[in-house]
């Protein structure tokens, strides 16, 4: 049987979906190099696209009337969460699930499964969903968060300074969770005053160095004298309180729910990393400042993260105008 590029395009069509999902899948891990968080998105979604039209099994069968249904249902579905019966989904999600969809149904036109446009014109895009919820943290909940370390902590001096320094870098570099638990005490570069975030651990795939603010080098630097005092000799900045090894995810998870229940602040990590933007931004950094800090390859994602921002927060700027 000849190699799968080249057999003929009625043959294409009649392959199983979830046989080309996982070429598409393939291709966008060792090729296009996404990461891990990524690429489980897309199966996500293709997982509930699939539960939701099992009438579509090969190529064959995807027709964008059957698309159209996809989205119809997924906003008609009932779901228990939790005690709580929901109908639909909020419309950033019905954008999300559009947008991974169609990366896949563009990627079957380029590689000739369908014919070029057949999907991706057909299909109405949903429309830009309206965001009026505060992503970023205000000061007020910052200071619930860290009273709650401070207050609960004050007995272990090293979870003390180790749980004041996360939370530091969370405001101070606005790193991703995957770059906050990968990062080595020797990314942390006293003498030039920056951070270092490895490619390996980042969505971007690119190396980059982020300022040390003075806050997080001072706490940073208590940390680091009692994790000594404490003879840990594991290479990793944060490490866990019950061994010598690096915070994995898991740990990082009870450290968020820990700190959400005592601070009565119903925050994530992500929160944080809005929190830098924000912060950035109100202080006058242009966008394309806070657009290589975050990591971002384009300034449209960028603008997401600023939305945060209201009329209240832009009225200081407002009062500056001279003309």
């Amino acid at each position: 049987m000849p190699p799968f590029h080249e057999l003929p395009t009625q043959q294409k069509k009649e392959q199983e979906l979830d046989t080309v999902f996982k070429i598409y899948l393939s291709e966008g891990e060792y090729i296009r190099r996404l990461s891990k968080h990524t690429i489980k998105g897309y199966s996500e979604v293709y997982l509930t696209f699939k539960k939701i039209v099992p009438e579509v099994r090969s190529i064959e069968d995807l027709h964008p009337h059957l698309i159209q249904e996809f989205f119809k249902r997924l906003g008609t579905r009932v779901r228990k969460v939790g005690a709580q019966t929901k109908v639909g989904i909020k419309a950033s999600t019905t954008s999300t699930y559009y947008n991974k969809l169609m990366v896949f149904f563009r990627w079957l036109e380029e590689r000739g499964y369908v014919k070029e446009h057949y999907l991706t014109q057909s299909i109405r895009r949903p429309p830009t969903p309206i965001y009026d919820d505060e992503k970023a943290l205000t000061n007020e909940e910052v200071s619930k968060i860290i009273a709650s370390i401070s207050l609960k902590t004050v007995e272990n001096s090293f979870l003390n300074k180790r749980d004041i320094a996360i939370i530091s870098t969370l405001l101070y570099t606005g790193i991703r969770r995957g770059e906050l638990l990968g990062l080595r005490i020797q990314d942390i570069d006293f003498e030039q005053k920056q951070v270092f975030v490895n490619h390996a651990t980042s969505k971007s795939k690119a190396n980059r160095y982020i300022p040390l603010h003075p806050t997080l080098h001072y706490h940073l630097k208590e940390y680091l004298k009692e994790l000594r005092k404490c003879k840990y000799s594991c290479e990793y900045l944060y490490v866990s309180s019950k061994s010598d090894n690096g915070l994995t995810k898991e740990g990082l998870r009870h450290w968020v729910k820990r700190y959400k229940v005592r601070s009565g602040v119903p925050f994530h990590l992500h929160r944080f990393r809005h929190t830098f933007a924000c912060g950035l931004a109100k202080n006058g950094a242009d966008l394309i400042s806070i657009m290589k800090l975050l990591g971002h390859t384009s300034t449209r994602m960028t603008e997401r993260y600023l939305r945060s921002i209201n009329t209240k927060d832009a009225s200081i700027y407002l009062q500056k105008l001279t003309f």
